[in-house]
């Protein structure tokens, strides 16, 4: 299982305004010079894992008057499903985006995109 995001996902991510100081895990990469500087050590990548994106995800999000709580389940053809939903008795009302993959890192990175892009995250 999948369980931290690609350092292009973590940075599309920052470039949505997540903070990196949100990220929990992190890559560094050491490049060699010539001459007096020797060895540097770039500087560290943010790398988001699967309870960051949990973590920072909207938990409800308001849709005309009525609270769309997060869903995520794991369909029984193997992909994982992830949306906001509301039901009216057992009947579902609303459902918006719903994101399907293999991972389900990937499922909610693809939800977490979409909310930062229409603003229902809330920056710390």
């Amino acid at each position: 299982m999948k369980t931290q995001l690609t350092t292009e996902e973590s940075a599309k991510l920052i470039e949505l305004g997540v903070s990196p100081e949100r990220a929990s895990e992190s890559k560094s990469s050491v490049a060699y010079g010539n001459g007096a500087r020797g060895i540097m050590k770039v500087p560290e990548t943010p790398i988001f894992t699967l309870t960051d994106i949990i973590d920072i995800l909207p938990k409800t999000l308001d849709v005309k008057g009525e609270s769309a709580r997060l869903q995520v389940y794991n369909h029984p053809a193997g992909y994982w499903v992830v949306s906001y939903a509301t039901c009216d008795g057992g009947t579902l009302t609303y459902q918006n985006p719903c994101s399907a993959e293999k991972e389900l890192i990937d499922a909610l990175y693809s939800l977490l995109v979409w909310c930062l892009e229409k603003g229902y995250v809330k920056q710390n």
